[in-house]
C-alpha cells in the first residue's frame, strides 16, 4: 500500500452501484456457521445475499447472540420460492439431499459445503466441527508441542476451522459464478469440508509421505524455543527458527550464564535439551512484562508476539489504527475483514435481521453494467469461461510469494485453473525448499522436498536473479501480461526491488495487486517479524485454546499462514469479479493478525456479552453436551462424539445406555452441561472399551455425530474416504515419482477436477514462459540463460 492515509475508513457507508460484488444474487439456505459465513462474505462485498430459514438453522440456536455476527448484511425469509431461484446466481447450502435447482434456472451455482462431500464411504455421515477437525488430522496435531499422552487431541475454539474451510468455498463458488456469468453454464460444486481442513494441516501429509513418518502433536517440537510463555502480566509467544534470532534472544536476556553452555549451542542442541531450554525460559519470563520484551524483541528482529486475550485485542494499538474493527447500524462493534482493500466495497450497511423479517421480498433491482473483462491483461475472457473448463482458466497470476502463506493463496487459484508463473531466486531459495524432508530414497535437492511439492502443485517456475539489472525487464513483460501479482514479502522489500505498488501501476493499470505480510503494511507494527504462530497468538485465538481449566495452547497446525492465504485468496477473486464490472483494480492489504482475528467472532461475541475473554474449554462447547473427544480401546486412539440437539442425545443413550435418558442430572441441556464431567466420565468408560471405527458406526447408524480423532499416517496412506474423493493424488514428478500429495477438497460437475501437474522443479518452465507467454525470441532466452539473469533447471541445480 501507498499510504496509510488511502486506505479506506471502515464505516457503514453504504455499497456504491455495482462495485465491489453488488452484481450477485446469494441464496443461503441457513444450516451451519461454515454456511453462514461463506454468505457472509459475500454480504459484506455488497452481494444481495438472502438468507432462507425453513428450520435448519443452527445459527440462531449458538449463544451469545453469534447470529448477530454472522448474518449482518443478510436479509431474511422463511420459505424457498421458485422465483427466488430463477433470479439468483448462488445458492449455498449444507443439505446432502436438495432437489436439483438448475432446473429452476440453468446458470445457477450451487455450493453444497458438507463434513464429507456428497460422495465416498462418509458421505451419509452425521458431523458437527468436532468430527470434522477430528476427521482430517488437525485434531490429532493439537496442541503442538503437547506433553500428556493421557489428553485428547484438541479441537480450535468456536467453528474456527469451519470458517477457514468456508472461505476456500467461498473463493470456489465466486470463481464458478464469475465463470457463468459469461458461459451461461452454471454449476455445482461439491466441497468436502474434511478434505479443505486436512489440506492445510503444515509439514503432516509431507512427513507422512516423503519421509515416512508420523506427525504427532506429541513430543519435541522441530524448533527450539518454540511455545507460548507466562510474564508478569501476560503471555507472550516466542519461536526462533535461524540461530541469529536466539543468539539475539540471549543477548535480551543479558547473556545469562546458562544460555552460553555447549548443550544449548545449536538448534539441534537445544531440541534435544528443549525441558531445560523451556524450563530456564519460563523462570526468565516469569519477572518480565509483556509490552517490554515484545517491542525490545521486535526491535531486535526475534518473533515474540504477545497471546492477546479478547480484551487485548480490542485495546491493541496496532489494530486500532489499522481501523480493523468495525460497527453496525445497531451499534454493534464487530471484526472487519481478513483484508484491506483501496477500495470501498467492504462495509457493514445493515445490521443481523430478525429471521423472516423480509419475507415476501424479491431481489435487489441490479443495474445493467458493463463488462470490462476484454480491457484485462490476461487471456481471453471468453477462452477463460467457456463451458467445461476451470473457472479461473485465462487469469494469469505473476507470484512473487514463498515459504506457506503466499504459497497457499496462489495453489488455491492454481487448482481454479488460473496460470500461476512462480518467480524465483536461485540464490534465495524458499524455506520450503530447503527444509530437509526429500525422502530417504532421492538424493536430497531443493526440487525433492515434500513440503514445497505439497503446497504448489499446478504452477510453473521461472527462476530468475532478481538481483540482475536485466531481470527487471523480464518481471515488467510478466506483470504487463498479468491479472494479479501476489507477494508475501516483508514490508517495503518489493519497493526495494523496483516493483512497489506505484511502479506495477505503471506497468499494468489493470493488475490486481495483493501482499501480505503478518501485521499489513501500515499501523505502528508494520515492520515486526511474524512467523506463522503469530497469527494465532495475536488474534486472540489461542488465549482461549487449551484444556478446561489449563493454559493456554496453539492450535497444532500454524494456522495464521493457511489463514492469510485463504483470505487473501478471496480477497483477490473478489476483486477480479468487481474489476469485471467497474473496470478498478484493487490493491489488497492482507494482515496475518487481521486475516485470524476475523474468524474469532465466536469468541468476541462472548466477550461482548459476557464481558470477559473466553477461556479455554478442550474439545468442549459452550452449550451442547456431551461433546468431546474420548478415549477409545488401543494406545492414543480417540473418536470424537458430540449430540447437537435432543434427538441425538435419546439416539446416544439407547446405543450407550438407556438409564441416561432417565438421570435427573441430565435431563435437559442445561442439566447435561451442568454435569458434564460426571457426563463424560459415563461415556468413557463405555468409549475405552471399544474400537473407536465401531463406535462411529454404531452412533452414526442412529445419527449421532461420531468419528475418530485420524492421524495423519491413517490419512494419508490409504484412507478409503480419501481416495474415493480425490484427495490423494499422486502426480508424477521427474525426481521423486509418485508420491500422495493433498488433491482438491472440490468436486465440479461440469469442470475438470483434480491437479493438473506436479510441483514445479526449480525453473522447470523457465524457457516457456519466456518464450510462449513473454514473447521472447529463443535466442534472446539462451543469452539471458548465459549470462545468468534467468535459470533453467539444470543449471539452477548445479549451484
Amino acid at each position: 500500500m501507498a499510504a496509510e492515509a488511502s486506505m479506506p475508513s471502515r464505516q457503514t457507508t453504504p455499497a456504491l452501484p455495482n462495485a465491489g460484488l453488488a452484481h450477485v444474487r446469494v441464496l443461503e439456505l441457513a444450516g451451519s456457521v461454515g454456511v453462514a459465513w461463506a454468505a457472509k462474505l459475500f454480504a459484506d462485498l455488497g452481494a444481495d445475499v438472502i438468507r432462507v430459514e425453513d428450520g435448519n438453522d443452527v445459527v440462531r440456536s449458538r449463544p451469545h447472540d453469534v447470529h448477530r455476527w454472522l448474518n449482518s448484511n443478510k436479509r431474511s425469509v422463511l420459505s424457498l420460492t421458485d422465483d427466488l431461484i430463477g433470479s439468483a446466481d448462488l445458492v449455498i447450502h449444507d443439505r446432502r439431499e436438495l432437489a436439483d435447482l438448475t432446473r429452476h434456472n440453468s446458470q445457477l451455482v450451487v455450493l453444497a459445503i458438507t463434513p464429507f462431500g456428497l460422495t465416498g464411504p462418509y458421505a451419509h455421515y452425521e458431523a458437527a466441527e468436532i468430527n470434522a477437525i477430528h476427521a482430517s488430522s488437525w485434531g490429532n496435531l493439537s496442541p503442538g508441542g503437547a506433553t500428556d499422552p493421557d489428553l485428547p487431541p484438541l479441537k480450535a475454539p468456536g467453528h474456527h476451522a469451519n470458517i477457514n474451510v468456508a472461505t476456500v468455498a467461498a473463493i470456489v463458488a465466486l470463481a464458478a459464478v464469475e465463470r457463468a456469468a459469461v458461459s451461461r453454464q452454471g454449476e455445482h460444486i461439491d466441497f468436502s469440508a474434511v478434505a479443505a481442513a486436512a489440506k492445510i494441516t503444515e509439514v503432516a501429509p509431507a512427513a507422512v509421505s516423503f519421509l515416512g513418518v508420523e506427525a504427532s502433536r506429541l513430543g519435541t517440537r522441530t524448533v527450539v524455543p518454540w511455545g507460548i510463555f507466562q510474564c508478569a502480566d501476560g503471555l507472550l509467544q516466542l519461536i526462533c527458527p535461524e540461530q541469529s534470532q536466539w543468539e539475539s534472544f540471549v543477548e535480551l536476556m543479558g547473556s545469562p550464564e546458562w544460555a552460553s553452555l555447549d548443550v544449548f549451542a545449536t538448534g539441534p542442541d537445544r531440541t534435544q535439551n528443549s525441558d531445560v531450554v523451556n524450563m530456564y525460559l519460563a523462570e526468565w519470563f516469569a519477572d518480565q512484562h509483556v509490552d517490554d520484551i515484545y517491542h525490545a524483541a521486535q526491535a531486535a528482529r526475534i518473533a515474540v508476539t504477545p497471546v492477546n486475550t479478547m480484551a487485548q485485542l480490542e485495546a491493541d494499538d496496532h489494530f486500532a489504527e489499522r481501523g480493523f474493527f468495525a460497527t453496525t447500524p445497531d451499534g454493534l462493534k464487530l471484526p472487519g475483514p481478513g483484508f484491506q482493500i483501496d477500495q470501498p466495497w467492504w462495509n457493514l450497511a445493515a445490521e443481523a435481521p430478525d429471521a423472516g423479517a423480509h419475507e415476501g421480498e424479491g431481489w435487489r433491482h441490479r443495474t445493467a453494467v458493463v463488462d470490462h473483462a476484454d480491457t484485462a491483461a490476461g487471456t481471453s475472457s471468453t477462452a477463460a469461461t467457456a463451458p467445461g473448463r476451470r473457472p479461473l482458466e485465462g487469469v494469469r497470476v505473476c507470484d512473487f510469494t514463498w515459504i506457506w502463506a503466499g504459497p497457499f493463496c496462489t495453489q488455491v487459484l492454481a487448482h481454479l485453473g488460473a496460470d500461476v508463473i512462480k518467480l524465483e531466486s536461485p540464490d534465495h531459495l524458499c524455506m520450503f525448499r530447503r527444509l530437509p524432508l526429500s525422502p530417504p530414497d532421492s538424493p536430497p535437492s531443493h526440487d525433492t522436498s515434500g513440503l514445497f511439492q505439497i503446497y504448489n502443485t499446478d504452477k510453473r517456475s521461472v527462476s530468475i536473479d532478481l538481483s540482475h539489472a536485466d531481470a527487471a525487464e523480464v518481471v515488467a513483460r510478466l506483470v504487463a501480461v498479468s491479472d494479479v501479482v501476489i507477494d508475501n514479502f516483508g514490508v517495503g522489500v518489493m519497493d526495494r526491488l523496483g516493483f512497489g505498488t506505484e511502479q506495477l501501476r505503471a506497468i499494468n493499470p489493470d493488475v490486481v495487486i495483493a501482499s501480505l505480510s503478518g501485521y499489513g503494511s501500515t499501523g505502528p507494527c508494520a515492520e515486526y517479524v511474524a512467523y506463522g504462530p503469530a497469527g494465532g497468538a495475536l488474534a486472540g485465538l489461542y488465549a482461549s485454546n487449551g484444556y478446561e481449566g489449563g493454559p493456554a495452547f496453539e492450535t497444532g497446525v500454524a494456522i495464521g499462514d493457511p489463514c492469510t492465504g485463504i483470505t487473501a485468496a478471496w480477497a483477490v477473486v473478489a476483486s477480479l469479479a468487481a474489476r469485471r464490472r467497474s473496470g478498478i483494480a484493487a490493491t489488497i492489504d492482507v494482515a496475518m493478525a487481521e486475516a485470524v482475528a476475523a474468524t474469532v467472532g465466536e469468541g468476541w461475541m462472548q466477550y461482548l456479552t459476557e464481558g470477559r475473554s473466553p477461556a479455554p474449554i478442550g474439545n468442549h462447547d459452550p452449550i451442547w453436551s456431551p461433546h468431546n473427544c474420548y478415549r477409545a480401546r488401543g494406545p492414543d486412539q480417540w473418536v470424537s462424539i458430540a449430540c447437537t440437539d435432543e434427538r441425538m442425545w435419546h439416539s446416544l443413550c439407547a446405543v450407550v445406555d438407556p438409564g441416561l435418558a432417565h438421570r435427573p442430572g441430565f435431563a435437559d441441556a442445561a442439566d447435561r452441561k451442568r454435569n458434564e464431567a460426571e457426563l463424560d466420565a459415563e461415556i468413557s468408560a463405555w468409549t475405552k472399551t471399544r474400537d473407536r471405527w465401531q463406535i462411529t458406526e454404531e452412533l452414526q447408524a442412529v445419527g449421532v455425530t461420531a468419528f475418530p480423532s485420524l492421524s495423519s499416517h491413517e490419512l494419508w496412506t490409504g484412507d478409503v474416504h480419501f481416495e474415493a474423493i480425490g484427495m490423494l493424488e499422486r502426480p508424477r514428478h521427474p525426481l521423486t515419482g509418485e508420491r500422495v500429495v493433498p488433491g482438491v477438497p472440490w468436486r465440479l460437475r461440469d469442470g475438470p477436477n483434480g491437479l493438473r501437474r506436479p510441483a514445479p522443479l526449480l525453473g522447470e518452465h523457465t524457457f516457456e514462459v519466456l518464450t510462449d507467454v513473454l514473447g521472447y525470441a529463443p535466442d534472446v532466452v539462451d543469452e539471458l540463460i548465459a549470462r545468468r539473469v534467468v535459470r533453467e533447471p539444470a543449471t539452477a541445480q548445479s549451484d
